[in-house]
């Protein structure tokens, strides 16, 4: 059974009311889900937004982000570059 990304920040969230910390909860993801867990950098990331008060488990939206064909793709430093396809896409 795959476990996405914001199910587990929401057991993140969960986790920390039931005050367990990083390694905790990082390492219960290991045991249930393990290759499919997120890193223990991103549980630590985490834990430590909803210890500080973060309600939400979405993610922000980035100011160096772009909407494009109904994706946010990152834009592209000046080294790459952007290429229009049929349908009116940008790739880089």
């Amino acid at each position: 059974m795959e476990v996405i990304r914001i199910e587990q920040r929401a057991y993140i969230k969960i986790a920390v009311l039931r005050r367990r910390n990083e390694m905790e909860c990082h390492s219960e993801f290991v045991e249930a889900l393990g290759n499919n867990a997120l890193p223990y950098r991103t549980v630590a990331r985490w834990v430590g937004k909803f210890q500080q008060g973060r309600v939400s488990t979405s993610d922000e939206q980035r100011s160096d982000d772009q909407s494009v064909c109904g994706q946010t793709w990152h834009v592209p430093s000046s080294s790459s570059s952007w290429l229009k396809t049929d349908d009116g896409c940008y790739w880089s």
